[in-house]
């Protein structure tokens, strides 16, 4: 699925279906970038096929600079390998707080990976990009990043949401993306939400978009929200509300 976001800014991927007909997005974020494109996860390795067909397509004769990790689960980090064969200069980016030796494949070399520190703001290819630690997350080397240029905020497994099949497709703007469908996600992907406290939690994500002028939300289970923020955001609040303390 390959479709074009805003700016610069496309998504790529597939999705797997679950219980009851509900589906799961697996997208990979692409930031052309005038020549250096940037990759934000990417994907996992049951769509293998479809992915890198999907990026080749779309970078053409282009090879990506960086791929951005926002964690190590496979989902995030299942082509890497494919990735690296293909462009075997690109260099992986990932959070200052993983363990490369445990959480990157062993034949990932010292050279290939940089690291983002959170709270600093990097050049990659002549865009800046921000780290800054994961608010919601479930593992600890889990960092979103921000690109001020398209206003997009990649938020790794946060503000993702579980759909019926034929919202694959769609943006936020395209279909009404239901508080439903993202309690549902959040309350399986974080089972520990039911002793969090919203209030606090919901305090600290506020801090991150009153300090950033958040174009894009850009999950990676999910399709990226690119049009009413300020309605994603307390459809997102509404579903942590049901979900946490």
């Amino acid at each position: 699925m390959l479709r074009h976001v805003r700016d610069d800014l496309y998504q790529i991927g597939e999705s797997v279906a679950g219980r009851d007909g509900w589906h799961e997005a697996v997208r990979v974020y692409v930031l052309l970038n005038d020549g250096c494109p940037l990759l934000f996860d990417s994907g996992s390795h049951i769509h293998r096929g479809a992915i890198m067909e999907e990026l080749k397509t779309l970078l053409g004769d282009v090879a990506p600079g960086y791929v951005f990790l926002t964690h190590t689960e496979l989902p995030h980090t299942g082509n890497i390998q494919a990735i690296l064969e293909a462009w075997p200069e690109a260099k992986l980016v990932a959070s200052s707080a993983i363990l490369p030796h445990v959480e990157l494949p062993w034949w990932v070399r010292e050279e290939q990976v940089l690291y983002g520190y959170a709270g600093t703001d990097e050049i990659y290819g002549g865009r800046h990009i921000s780290f800054l630690d994961g608010i919601l997350k479930d593992q600890p080397g889990t960092h979103w990043m921000y690109d001020a240029q398209s206003g997009t905020l990649f938020t790794a497994d946060a503000f993702g949401y579980l759909y019926p099949g034929e919202a694959d497709l769609k943006f936020d703007d395209e279909l009404r993306v239901e508080v439903e469908w993202l309690r549902r996600y959040h309350e399986s992907a974080f089972r520990f939400l039911p002793q969090v406290s919203g209030a606090r939690l919901l305090a600290e994500i506020d801090q991150v978009f009153d300090k950033r002028d958040v174009r894009v939300i850009a999950p990676t289970h999910g399709n990226a929200m690119r049009q009413d923020i300020d309605r994603c955001r307390d459809r997102f609040s509404q579903a942590i509300k049901e979900t946490c303390q």
